[in-house]
């Protein structure tokens, strides 16, 4: 199946041209035939980064699609990157070609991907194309994999039972499993043809039981994957890489490698300078008021901690009577805080002191989107109370997040608060995309400008 679609994703990104050209009027020549080279080229190239062609039993069907999408966006970029920067000739009537050309091979391949997955659909739905499939270790884990099985029918997947060896344990297995019998029977069924995929649940301190098992398990031709129980180590971003040839697994990551991390710089970036030529007329209003109203500079500056860590100073309008450095002392802001200007209270309330933050964004100390950014003193403080406190510096800091539009705003005078705005940051990063930050700042406008704790 896998070589079946490399062969009908090179026709479509030829035929994709081919319709393209017939389109525009344009004849079919040796530039043509150098076009398709290239993009059945940088197609495969990418589809291999991003592990398109591999079963995609077990994955939703929008996953496949998303990331076919990517793979032949990233190619038809560049072939335009080639045709207009390096080679100015090689396309003819270009941006309104690689247009046509993308969509119509696009729309080829995910209909492709649409039709075969329908297929299936109903072929299962007679009672075809199913795995059987038996779990080996009676814990959460295995229930995990279980649940996963049977409210996923579109996966052809049919679950036969959990089977473990050991006695029925508290500390081991999970009570109110029920074990359909030993490894030894669950081979024996294997024997007999009636199971064909095999996923171990036995924790990792169980290294020489695993050995065992997939011991006696070479000894078929059963498939057989390995579910690790992660649960104790506090993942974040984890996943599957390579050390050279050597499998490795990510625990803590950050979301923003490569591609990934294009794509969000460039949303910060354009958006950002966006923003910033909408609001300066009014950030000179803003200025020009603080200046007045009260001593001081314009600008509060103070260190905080940013990506991985690292210090960096942040810029607001200046809303108190004092400008602390946020590293050797720091007090948040409370209600009715004397420290806070009649113009700075209003500026607070309605988000304005952080304008100037997007100039950080373009700077590249912050993003639009993120973790909100707390001083250094504040993350000394907390950092050992909270489980997992610094992971929320895997990526930049933003003006907003989704903690603050979930009403983790200001003031964080307790445990139970800081907590929350911590799991929320957390939850951001392990599920980023560039959609949620879109969701992010959608909501941060229709909701996020106020709110009870912004004093």
């Amino acid at each position: 199946m896998v070589d079946w679609f490399r062969v009908v994703d090179a026709l479509w990104i030829f035929v994709g041209l081919w319709l393209a050209c017939r389109r525009m009027g344009l004849a079919w020549g040796g530039t043509q035939v150098l076009q398709v080279v290239l993009g059945i080229g940088l197609f495969a190239t990418f589809t291999g980064v991003w592990h398109l062609y591999r079963s995609w039993r077990a994955a939703p069907l929008r996953l496949e699609l998303l990331r076919t999408t990517q793979c032949w966006l990233a190619a038809i970029a560049g072939v335009d990157l080639i045709g207009n920067v390096i080679a100015p000739t090689f396309l003819v009537g270009a941006h309104l070609l690689i247009v046509m050309w993308a969509l119509v091979s696009l729309l080829g391949m995910l209909g492709t991907r649409v039709l075969l997955r329908t297929g299936l659909r109903l072929q299962r739905l007679r009672g075809g194309n199913f795995r059987t499939v038996a779990v080996i270790g009676a814990n959460e884990t295995g229930r995990a994999v279980a649940n996963r099985i049977e409210h996923a029918s579109w996966m052809g997947l049919r679950f036969v039972g959990f089977f473990d060896d050991r006695a029925p344990c508290a500390l081991r297995n999970a009570a109110d499993i029920a074990i359909a019998g030993t490894c030894a029977a669950l081979l024996e069924r294997i024997q007999a043809n009636q199971v064909d995929m095999v996923y171990i649940a036995l924790p990792l301190r169980s290294e020489l039981r695993i050995h065992q098992v997939v011991s006696q398990l070479r000894d078929s031709t059963v498939s057989v994957y390995y579910v690790p129980d992660f649960s104790a180590f506090g993942l974040l971003r984890a996943g599957w890489d390579t050390l050279g040839d050597l499998p490795v697994v990510n625990l803590v990551d950050t979301p923003h490698r490569g591609i990934d991390a294009m794509s969000k710089r460039a949303f910060d970036i354009c958006v950002g300078a966006l923003i910033l030529a909408l609001v300066a007329v009014p950030m000179l209003v803003i200025a020009a008021a603080v200046k007045l109203t009260s001593p001081g500079p314009v600008i509060f500056r103070q260190r905080r901690d940013g990506l991985d860590g690292r210090e960096f100073e942040i810029w607001k309008f200046r809303t108190m009577s004092v400008c602390e450095d946020g590293k050797s002392e720091f007090r948040q802001a409370v209600r009715h805080d004397p420290r806070v200007t009649p113009v700075g209270a209003f500026l607070r309330r309605t988000s304005l002191d952080e304008l100037p933050q997007f100039i950080n964004v373009l700077q590249g100390s912050m993003s639009i989107v993120g973790p909100r950014p707390h001083p250094v003193a504040l993350n000394s403080s907390q950092r050992h109370l909270i489980d997992g406190y610094m992971l929320r510096h895997k990526v930049r800091p933003g003006i907003t997040g989704w903690a603050q539009v979930n009403g983790f705003r200001g003031e964080t005078d307790t445990h139970d608060k800081m907590l929350g705005r911590v799991q929320l940051d957390l939850d951001y990063i392990h599920h980023w995309s560039l959609w949620l930050d879109v969701r992010i700042l959608a909501m941060t406008l229709v909701k996020g400008l106020s709110g009870p704790s912004a004093y």
